[in-house]
């Protein structure tokens, strides 16, 4: 199938679905020839949007809610020790008292574990009800809850004491259920259901593209109005403006992309492995037990299936261990180049505004551009000719499709990695503010690793259980970035004084073996319809 853009609707289509390798097929090819005969813009270019107000929203009060948090944790210390000003005015010299920092770290660490516990939870249990109630419901149900969670912050700033401490805690609570990860994931999952299996890779780049220029927005702006207006109120109300927004739209415009026929098809496989499960479980606690086990029902899927040969399938497991010590080394880097530069080299707000936007727009160019065009010149190089079983051909069919080895990508994420280690020593290493930004830029080029890896993983499954794998890679990443922090923020604690880049060099050394492993993937791992068996 040629297209002539990523992100269009209008496709040229030179082998028919049946003709191709069952995983090769487009998992809704039905309902894509029908939605681009009714509407002017395909689901994917639909998508877009979403992405990018997701993202943009998720992270555009990141800085207030830092001022909103500490503001509030100041109030309730000085009410609590009659320190209360007469007129209501706080200053920063009140609020610079050792309690009161050491309750905002504590605060500030809660809410990161919270992030991490959320992130595995919520993307369990998206990918559990859409598969039973579909795609759109779920994301207009994330989309109101973040909602929710930005009024109920708004209110608590009109409320004093406990009572707006308390509604405060309920709009973080809800916040850790929107927060980046989960919201990429739902676009991710929606992206992979609606993608052909050749597709599947430059489009899971594009649309992280457009999601980072969403991000590159709110670091740009968000901080910046705050300032100038004195009020982070306004961010909120920006906030929630869009979410709104977001909401009619995705409500009016944006289709389904997993079908009743689909759903049905994934419930009653299930049905059937309960009731072989209901065979071995017959008492109160075994049944208790499995109920439990739905909130982490993804993660069946990095046990290895067997293969028709026999053998195991690891390739799910190569990309869940790579994923999780990738993320583990990567997540707290830009976190340690940004304290190094705001230790050593006396960077503000607004350069570490400028050099977080430069990161992040160098990723948007890297994902919407350059991979896709990437892909698109190399995917020839790395042809193959693949030979269809007999009973998956059809009279008339050719025997041989041409397709790509999944070595293509494997080598991208490997050179994005080389790219990342190396970038990131460059840019603790240099010592002026250029040589910063031009490292920074280098270190988005660096952003392919995580769309193609998602990608990689969910080749190996029957399409109607890639949205659970893509869930299980989702929250093995979710537990790297929970670490993350721990491991190598103690580490640059330690060093940042005498070794400052000894954590970047450490990083490097992680995120190298760890791409090395997808070495270990084979071409055969891919899911392959099974054969079928005559009377």
């Amino acid at each position: 199938m040629r297209c002539k853009s990523i992100l269009s609707s209008t496709c040229t289509q030179d082998v028919s679905p049946t003709k191709l390798p069952s995983e090769r097929a487009p998992l809704l090819p039905e309902r894509q020839d029908a939605l681009r005969s009714e509407r002017q813009f395909s689901p994917l270019t639909l998508l877009i949007p979403l992405a990018v107000a997701t993202r943009l929203t998720s992270t555009l009060p990141a800085t207030t809610l830092l001022e909103v948090i500490q503001s509030v944790i100041c109030r309730l210390w000085l009410t609590a020790n009659d320190n209360f000003p007469p007129g209501g005015e706080i200053s920063k010299e009140l609020c610079a008292i050792p309690e009161v920092e050491k309750t905002y770290s504590a605060v500030i660490s809660t809410i990161l574990i919270g992030d991490g516990l959320a992130a595995m939870i919520a993307c369990s249990m998206i990918s559990y009800i859409s598969s039973r109630i579909g795609r759109k419901p779920v994301i207009l149900g994330a989309v109101f809850v973040s909602f929710l969670a930005y009024f109920l912050m708004v209110c608590s700033q009109y409320l004093s004491g406990w009572l707006g401490a308390t509604v405060l805690a309920a709009s973080l609570l809800l916040q850790a259920f929107g927060n980046p990860l989960i919201m990429m994931f739902m676009v991710n999952i929606y992206t992979v259901d609606i993608s052909s299996a050749e597709d599947r890779t430059p489009v899971l780049s594009a649309i992280n593209g457009w999601a980072i220029l969403g991000q590159s927005v709110s670091f740009a702006i968000g901080g910046l109005v705050t300032t100038k207006t004195n009020n982070p109120l306004i961010i909120y109300y920006v906030s929630i403006s869009v979410l709104g927004a977001i909401f009619v739209y995705v409500l009016a415009f944006l289709p389904e992309s997993l079908p009743k026929e689909k759903r049905d098809e994934l419930r009653r496989q299930r049905l059937a492995q309960q009731n072989v499960e209901a065979s071995t479980r017959r008492n109160l606690s075994s049944r208790l037990i499995s109920m439990i086990a739905i909130a982490f029902e993804p993660l069946k899927q990095l046990v290895p299936a067997r293969k028709e040969d026999g053998r195991r399938n690891w390739r799910v497991v190569y990309c869940a261990i790579h994923i999780i010590i990738a993320t583990l080394a990567d997540s707290y880097s830009a976190v340690a180049l940004t304290l190094l530069y705001t230790t050593k080299y006396k960077y503000n707000s607004a350069q570490t505004g400028i050099i977080l936007t430069t990161l992040s727009l160098s990723g948007v160019f890297c994902l919407t551009y350059t991979i896709p065009s990437l892909i698109r010149v190399l995917r020839p190089m790395y042809a193959r000719k693949v030979v269809l079983p007999e009973d998956q051909q059809e009279p008339g069919d050719d025997t041989a499709v041409s397709t790509s080895t999944d070595l293509l990508d494997v080598h991208i994420i490997f050179v994005s990695w080389v790219i990342n280690a190396v970038s990131y020593i460059v840019a603790s290493a240099t010592t002026t503010r250029v040589s910063h930004l031009i490292a920074v830029s280098a270190v988005g080029f660096s952003a392919a690793h995580i769309p193609i890896t998602r990608s990689l993983a969910v080749s190996s499954v029957d399409p109607l259980k890639q949205g659970e794998v893509l869930a299980a890679i989702e929250m093995m990443s979710s537990i790297g970035a929970f670490l993350s922090p721990l491991v190598m923020g103690s580490i640059l604690t330690a060093t940042i004084s005498s070794q400052p880049m000894l954590v970047f060099y450490i990083h490097a050394a992680i995120v190298m073996a760890a791409a090395s492993l997808l070495f270990l993937v084979r071409d055969s791992d891919r899911y392959q319809k099974p054969s079928q068996t005559q009377d």
